[in-house]
């Protein structure tokens, strides 16, 4: 498993990956993610990195991708508020590929991201998350994420109501250090927030 940022070559597994996380949504109603609601193009992709890679060259978003072999498993990026005076806050998003959950990828995939952030100054992170996905919480938890509130049927899926959480972490505390974990995959295991789109 490799991390790295994003580049401008990476369209093709971005798609791929896109329409992977279309495809389980689909199956997977419970999975807490909120775009992904269609079948992706290449051309949406590209844009999608295009404005991706330039955030990064700005300094207004960081992003970091895993990488098994050649297929791209796992993404998490933050985009920091670009008013003078929230500049120091962002939105949080992590999505990870089924199969690839419960084995620590989500939690090394945040700490890099929280860790380049705070080298850029960015300290307050957010993020939302189904309140039905307790795995989720845990994690974000885990890795130094407060609860903020709830919002009461945020979403509207297939008739259900559901309930986000917002949560948020001083990038300036210590988070609990990433580190890779042996294990099975936990099937319970879903996205909690949004790769942002």
């Amino acid at each position: 498993m490799k991390l790295r940022p994003l580049n401008a070559c990476d369209t093709p597994s971005l798609l791929k990956f896109a329409n992977a996380m279309f495809d389980e949504k689909k199956v997977n109603r419970d999975l807490g993610l909120v775009s992904f609601d269609r079948q992706s193009a290449m051309a949406e992709e590209r844009e999608f990195l295009s404005e991706l890679v330039r955030g990064m060259k700005r300094k207004e978003m960081v992003s970091v991708t895993a990488f098994d072999g050649n297929r791209l498993v796992g993404h998490c990026n933050v985009k920091r508020r670009l008013r003078g005076d929230v500049m120091h806050a962002c939105t949080l998003g992590v999505a990870v590929l089924n199969g690839y959950r419960g084995v620590g990828l989500g939690e090394k995939l945040m700490g890099e991201v929280l860790c380049q952030a705070g080298q850029m100054g960015i300290w307050l992170v957010q993020l939302t998350v189904f309140a039905n996905n307790p795995v989720a919480i845990g994690l974000y938890s885990k890795m130094g994420f407060r609860k903020a509130g709830v919002i009461p049927n945020k979403v509207v899926r297939d008739g259900k109501q559901l309930n986000e959480v917002i949560m948020y972490a001083d990038a300036r505390e210590p988070i609990n250090p990433p580190r890779g974990r042996a294990g099975k995959v936990d099937p319970r295991s879903n996205h909690g927030t949004d790769v942002l789109r």
